[in-house]
């Protein structure tokens, strides 16, 4: 049954490691099986955080290869599948019996003698589950035990399980299909070729192509040796290994066998006992399954990898200004400051005050420009899948933005701050130099009609008062209208950092926020994908 991604996370988002009961229960295994379930898990965790990212063709490969091997790993654990696959004509249902010592496949040279797929176990109640897993029916299902198997052909472990396939090039599509799901699963693979149809292209491009990677759980047999002359039947083999080589299956064992002389039959023997008898034919096949998966999945995880700060400090200014512009920022800042009350002198210039202005609707164009501008630096050079994952985020970051935008300004204008001392000081100057002025003025009159005034250096009094009052009045204006000047400056630059302060914040967790998780979750699936295609074997 195919477990969905979603079903290994708990309700409060935990993960649940499929194989780490499997991985306790073979502590004590080999090297090379724990590292296959490690493998596996990193592959099933890669699956959990892909999901919706990846293809569903390619999430069901996965799920189906972890299917696979979970139930194979606990079914008949020291039992060992070996195949015998060829074309019609090839003789293995012939090597079938001598392997077996018993005559259990019929044989023929020009018709398809095997219609289904025959099994011999050595322990048949043992290997009951794998067989059923395999779908092999009862009667078709042999033990090789007792005094027969004694007196012939004994020695080959109790855990071999050796199957008799079905032609692969039979005209009948459920036999293909048959072989096709036996060749998906076996442990171990033999492949019988005839030396007139070893370069078919059936057998290369349909099966051996695909199963480069699997060349430590496959053998190729040159049966029918016996028919050819000695010169030319190391012509055929070293044919049979270029193509091999062709194929990418360089190390693929081959052998040279006849069932009638006994050619080859002894070596083939010990080929299928050290695959029986090893207890690892499994573990090296899944691992090979798993090389040939995370090899098509390659692409999805090939290209550059997000730091942990994937919002530079430059790539989120960038996009709180674009927000900031489609927000209509500066156009409330500036009517704030234009609109700002300040403290007026007797003198000052009548400074026309225009009304509060709210922007119009959001301009979603600017912001989506925006956001797509952040996403494109983002996503460069990200594998595809989640280059989707990132703009799809930021777009639901998008839907909502507009609200927040359009509230922004209206709740985010500060209280304008009071007026400055140096602003109250300059109005009060004004005054004083108004008054002084006008004192100086009415004393000078008083002095013209011959009231008697103080006088300092010839210059009655009163002048001297009124030029000091001008003086005082002019210093004040020009620096009551600067003062005026600064405060309209510094409330345009107050809202604005406020309202930019309350964009930057929902561009945070509308935006910023759901990208920076989608990389995050990219950057930790492919450390998890690395690990399970960390391959088996090294060199």
């Amino acid at each position: 049954m195919r477990l969905v991604a979603d079903e290994r996370v708990t309700a409060g988002g935990q993960y649940v490691d499929r194989f780490a009961v499997r991985r306790a229960r073979h502590a004590s295994g080999t090297e090379e099986s724990a590292r296959l379930m490690a493998r596996l898990a990193a592959l099933d965790r890669t699956a959990a955080l892909a999901r919706d990212r990846l293809p569903d063709a390619d999430l069901a490969l996965i799920e189906d290869l972890l299917g696979h091997a979970e139930t194979r790993l606990g079914t008949a654990t020291w039992h060992t599948v070996v195949a015998l696959a060829g074309a019609t004509g090839g003789g293995k249902s012939s090597l079938f019996n001598v392997l077996t010592g018993l005559w259990l496949a019929d044989t023929g040279a020009r018709r398809p003698t095997t219609r289904t797929t025959q099994a011999c176990a050595w322990d048949l109640e043992g290997a009951a589950p794998l067989l059923d897993l395999l779908g092999i029916e009862p009667v078709r299902r042999v033990a090789r035990h007792g005094s027969l198997d004694a007196r012939r052909g004994g020695g080959m472990p109790s855990g071999l399980v050796l199957l008799d396939l079905p032609d692969h090039d039979s005209l009948d599509l459920a036999h293909r299909a048959e072989v096709d799901a036996v060749v998906a699963v076996a442990d171990h693979i033999v492949w019988v070729l005839d030396p007139q149809k070893y370069a078919d292209a059936i057998v290369h491009d349909r099966y051996l192509r695909p199963l480069r990677h699997h060349g430590h759980s496959m053998t190729v047999v040159l049966n029918h040796a016996d028919r050819l002359p000695a010169g030319d039947l190391a012509a055929c083999l070293t044919d049979v290994r270029a193509l091999l080589a062709a194929d990418g299956l360089a190390e693929v064992r081959v052998l040279a066998t006849s069932s009638e002389t006994g050619l080859g039959i002894a070596e083939l023997r010990r080929v299928v006992v050290a695959a029986a008898g090893s207890g690892e034919a499994a573990v090296t096949r899944l691992a090979a399954d798993l090389d040939t998966l995370t090899e098509r999945l390659d692409p999805y995880f090939s290209g550059v990898v997000p730091g942990v700060d994937a919002f530079t400090a430059e790539d989120r200014g960038a996009l709180v200004d674009g927000l900031c512009e489609a927000a209509g920022v500066a156009v409330v800042a500036t009517s704030a400051g234009e609109g700002l009350r300040t403290p007026r002198g007797p003198l000052s210039g009548r400074r026309v005050r225009r009304p509060a202005v709210r922007p119009g609707p959001v301009q979603v164009h600017r912001a989506e420009q925006a956001i797509r501008q952040a996403g494109t630096r983002l996503t460069r050079g990200l594998p595809a899948p989640w280059v989707g994952g990132v703009h799809r985020a930021l777009a639901e970051g998008l839907r909502g933005l507009p609200d927040e935008l359009d509230v922004a300004p209206a709740g985010a204008v500060p209280e304008a701050a009071s007026p400055t001392l140096g602003a109250r000081v300059a109005v009060g100057a004004q005054w004083v130099g108004v008054i002084a002025a006008a004192a100086g003025l009415i004393g000078a009159g008083l002095a013209w009609t011959g009231v008697p005034v103080v006088r300092w250096f010839g210059v009655p009094g009163p002048w001297w008062v009124a030029a000091v009052g001008l003086v005082v009045v002019t210093v004040g204006v020009w620096f009551g209208r600067r003062a005026a000047e600064a405060a309209v400056e510094r409330r345009t630059v107050e809202v604005a950092a406020a309202l930019r302060s309350r964009v930057a914040e929902a561009a945070d967790r509308l935006v910023v926020g759901p990208a920076a998780a989608e990389l995050a979750r990219y950057r930790e699936a492919h450390a998890y994908f690395v690990a399970a295609r960390e391959p088996m074997r090294q060199g």
